[in-house]
């Protein structure tokens, strides 16, 4: 009796799951049934959270011959219309019925005309995105110019062609109709200014406009989630926020399609989902929008494509969780920026840069001149020891902001851009003091205690730096000769970070026209020559021999002009000669870390006794 009563029960549950799945299914219309005349009903969120319908007509339908897509040509009406001026970017997705079976979701509206007039991506076409390997779509970034079977009456005006782009441009003839992905504009919260002008040019690409949105709404309630919902496609979440608001068309127990039309058109993708919160409905001659908010974190897209956008719920993507520390010495604020950002090559350098941009702007809360220490760093697989790091002083006397993010850009495009391995991101963080003080010195003098020195004795060096208004600073530094030197006479170079730099890589470069580059078999073997660089407030020493350059006297070397004037004037042949020359023992060089940015170069003569044997 008991398993009896158990196998019942495990029937019963069966049947229970089975209805419930049954009722979850939603039945669908093909374009075979489609009939021009036909009625229906649309859905979509107007304010808060609450969806609302209206209605639609079915004008006709636009075969796949042309497009490689079949879409419906509807027209819009009722209430929900008429508050919104006509089809708005954000209704992208809004799914159509027509007697309570699925149709599709709005797809592309008209540029500068009748709003209510739109087209309906098919059910059909959209449910093809949960499988994989489409390869059969229409490329909507490209022109496509098609001639209607029945010319279309709007307005007293009469359409015979459509043209499908992305652009903003318009068509110079008047019997052609501009249809447009019903896109919502990239809402952005916490980006302001030149942040967002920064954001708007490195997705131009993409023809997406970032405009102001709400920042992310936390609910004390779930929100609901079903055909009809705003949604919320992100590239960026946390106290900074990247959407693009649209709506859902369609779910299936987890999974869920959206859109009805691409966003970014990268196929396969890794974007985050959310439930959203509209705000407010904006008027507008070119297309009404909606404002809106990310709210609930739902779960990951994974296609992205011509028909919409495709997702799992309760399932995640990977993404760079990055934080941002600032603080203004001058304001003695400080402030934390948590965010996670959509793992992809091809938008985390730009996304994160123009990330940190804004925290530097609103923490310091100006534009101009001051000095920053920025360290940064970058976990990941394929680093060696899974870190890439870095910490350098920054001076600008026009904008620190800007000048602060040259390494960490550098350095994440290096990443993601070498030809050897794909790095996947754990995690970024980054530090960064702002002051407006300039910390600069300039090189002034260098001196030695002794102009003679034998192989392997110390030489004693003292270096004068000048801070910008300040008293100069003396720096004591001690070299070694190198015991199997052969030369008569070394140059003691002293430079900048910044000089060392350009001797190394630049000079290097211009001496082996690309071999260097050439050479690098290996992610490892970049990273390595990426972290030969000086920092810009390094005091580098070099000794080296003179190969061939004309002996000087000190009074040529007084200043730092001087220093450079003559070594411009060094015979070309003479130079030539120095760089085949061999050195048979190791060049000296020293690194001495101060609190400024540096500048200049200096040069001293010193001469080596060398004893016959």
């Amino acid at each position: 009796m008991r398993l009896i009563s158990k196998m019942t029960i495990l029937v019963l549950l069966c049947l229970l799951l089975t209805s419930t799945v049954l009722a979850t299914e939603q039945e669908i219309m093909g374009l075979a049934e489609i009939e021009s005349g036909m009625e229906g009903v649309g859905k979509t969120v107007l304010r808060g959270t609450e969806i609302e319908e209206f209605e639609v007509e079915i004008i006709s339908t636009l075969d796949s011959s042309d497009l490689n897509q079949d879409l419906i040509l509807v027209k819009t009406s009722g209430d929900v219309i008429e508050r919104t001026g006509g089809i708005a970017a954000g209704m992208s997705g809004s799914p159509i019925y027509i007697e309570d079976k699925l149709v599709g979701a709005i797809g592309y509206g008209w540029q500068m005309a009748d709003h209510k007039i739109g087209l309906v991506t098919p059910i059909e076409s959209m449910l093809d995105l949960l499988e994989l390997g489409i390869d059969d779509e229409l490329d909507i970034k490209e022109e496509k110019e098609i001639a209607l079977s029945t010319p279309l009456e709007i307005d007293d005006q009469k359409y015979e062609q459509v043209l499908f782009t992305t652009g903003e441009e318009q068509k110079d003839k008047t019997n052609t109709l501009v249809a447009t992905p019903v896109n919502t504009p990239l809402l952005v919260s916490g980006l302001t200014g030149r942040a967002k002008d920064r954001l708007a040019e490195g997705l131009d690409d993409y023809d997406l406009m970032p405009v102001v949105g709400g920042s992310l709404m936390e609910h004390e309630e779930e929100l609901s989630f079903e055909p009809g919902s705003a949604m919320a496609v992100q590239l960026i979440r946390g106290d900074i926020n990247v959407s693009a608001i649209g709506t859902l068309t369609y779910r299936d127990q987890d999974r869920i399609l959206g859109l009805g039309h691409s966003f970014l058109g990268k196929g396969n993708a890794n974007y985050l989902l959310s439930s959203a919160y509209i705000h407010q409905m904006i008027t507008s001659i070119e297309m009404p929008f909606k404002i809106g908010s990310p709210a609930d974190l739902k779960g990951v897209i994974t296609q992205d494509r011509t028909a919409g956008v495709a997702g799992k719920l309760g399932d995640y993507p990977n993404i760079v969780p990055v934080k941002i520390n600032l603080l203004d010495q001058d304001l003695n604020r400080e402030v934390t920026y948590d965010l996670q950002i959509v793992q992809d090559e091809n938008l985390i350098e730009q996304l994160a840069a123009t990330a940190l941009l804004q925290a530097i702007d609103s923490t310091i809360d100006r534009q101009g001149a001051g000095t920053a220490r920025v360290s940064w760093e970058v976990v990941g697989s394929k680093l060696p020891d899974r870190v890439l790091e870095s910490t350098n002083l920054y001076y600008s006397d026009s904008d620190i902001a800007v000048n602060a993010l040259t390494d960490f850009i550098q350095g994440l495009s290096l990443l993601v851009s070498n030809p050897f391995e794909q790095v996947n991101f754990a995690n970024i963080e980054v530090d960064v003091e702002v002051q407006e003080a300039p910390q600069i010195a300039l090189l002034e003098e260098i001196s030695l205690k002794q102009e003679q020195a034998r192989p392997g004795e110390k030489v004693d060096l003292k270096v004068k730096l000048r801070p910008y208004r300040q008293e100069v600073i003396e720096k004591e530094i001690e070299l070694k000769i190198p015991e199997d030197i052969t030369e008569e006479k070394l140059l003691i170079n002293v430079l900048s970070g910044q000089e060392a730099n350009f001797n190394l890589f630049y000079t290097e470069s211009e001496k082996t026209e690309g071999s260097t580059a050439n050479n690098i078999k290996s992610l490892e073997e970049l990273i390595e020559i990426y972290q030969l660089q000086n920092k810009n407030n390094s005091l580098v020493i070099e000794l080296q021999p003179l190969l061939g350059y004309p002996s000087v006297s000190d009074d040529e070397f007084d200043s730092t002009k001087e220093e450079k004037d003559d070594l411009e004037e060094i015979d070309s042949t003479e130079q030539e000669v120095a760089q085949e020359v061999e050195v048979a023992y190791d060049l000296v060089e020293e690194v001495i870390e101060t609190d400024y940015v540096l500048t200049g170069s200096l040069v001293k003569e010193i001469e080596i006794i060398i004893e016959d044997e």
